[in-house]
């Protein structure tokens, strides 16, 4: 695989889920180089911090993650040229943690009563006291939202190839990036299109300052979601509507999705299918956008949808 083979994934419609007469697409994002949509949002901050003379091959990079974006910059890292540190929170899935180590990068494990909220202090601490080395802070960088700018004009051609106006996006929220830069795409294209995010109910800031509620992180199995915390990357004015979603009833969406339709995806594409056939139950003749986001093989170690670590 190369860096030009991030991108121009495929929209797939899916046949068999006919409710009411709505047609769903799905972005298929799994199908980037190393299985996930993080591919998109590390090329574009490695390349834009390039331009802008900010780093250059031989710097170490750093970053936090659960796993998808820490192996998407392992190996972009590699291929480039660079050294790459990823912080994670410990008990994430052997294949995620053996799938970065395997593209050269060096992980560091942080206490998981912390979550996210400590690899981001052990990330920081650390480029402060070691020369060379830069923090790209991900989930605070708002290159990642622009990274997405890319996949949302991909959408917008593949629809118009298709002859089809969308009516809904739906997509999960994790730093933000992904569903507010497709989401800013497709609403200057289609300007009546209606977004909907999805965060798990564990771990919903954006749910809970909607609503007026207290927010309060819990532990929960929906990686890549809930981090903690609000990113600037989450732009409120592009969600119409946010629902929440139970951990364990979208790793069995998954499951029950892999086995119906053959096609390999994560627990939080699941979420993305139950809000979405949620939707489809209340609306007629509607046509429907949402985001496989990675693959799942990167979570057969947990297939059964528990962490232990944060029961």
């Amino acid at each position: 695989m190369k860096l030009s083979h991030i991108g121009n994934t495929d929209l797939l419609q899916i046949h068999n889920l006919k409710i009411n007469n709505n047609i769903i697409f799905a972005k298929c994002e799994f199908q980037n180089p190393s299985g996930s949509h993080k591919d998109r949002t590390f090329l574009h901050i490695i390349n834009s911090l390039e331009k802008k003379s900010v780093i250059q091959p031989g710097m170490t990079l750093v970053d936090c993650s659960t796993g998808n974006g820490g192996a998407a910059l392992a190996w972009i890292g590699r291929e480039k040229g660079y050294k790459v540190k990823i912080f994670m929170p410990e008990g994430m899935t052997k294949e995620r943690i053996d799938q970065i180590k395997k593209y050269g990068a060096e992980l560091i494990e942080t206490p998981k009563e912390q979550f996210l909220n400590g690899c981001v202090e052990a990330a920081s601490k650390f480029c402060i006291n070691n020369i060379s080395t830069y923090y790209l802070d991900q989930a605070g960088s708002e290159l990642n939202m622009e990274a997405w700018y890319q996949c949302g004009n991909e959408i917008v051609d593949q629809l118009k190839e298709k002859g089809v106006s969308p009516d809904y996006f739906v997509c999960s929220i994790g730093t933000g990036g992904t569903f507010s830069g497709i989401t800013k795409v497709m609403k200057k294209a289609f300007p009546s299109l209606k977004a909907i995010g999805i965060e798990v109910d564990k771990s919903a800031p954006v749910y809970s300052k909607v609503n007026g509620l207290y927010f309060e992180h819990k532990p929960h199995n929906l990686m890549g979601l809930g981090a903690g915390l609000l990113s600037k990357n989450t732009d409120l004015s592009l969600i119409d509507e946010i629902k929440v979603i139970k951990g364990d009833a979208a790793w069995e969406r998954m499951r029950s999705f892999i086995e119906e339709e053959g096609i390999g995806i994560g627990p939080t594409c699941g979420s993305n299918l139950l809000i979405t056939e949620r939707l489809m139950e209340k609306v007629n003749n509607k046509v429907i956008v949402t985001l496989f986001f990675d693959s799942a093989w990167k979570y057969q170690s947990r297939w059964n949808g528990i962490y232990p670590e944060y029961l």
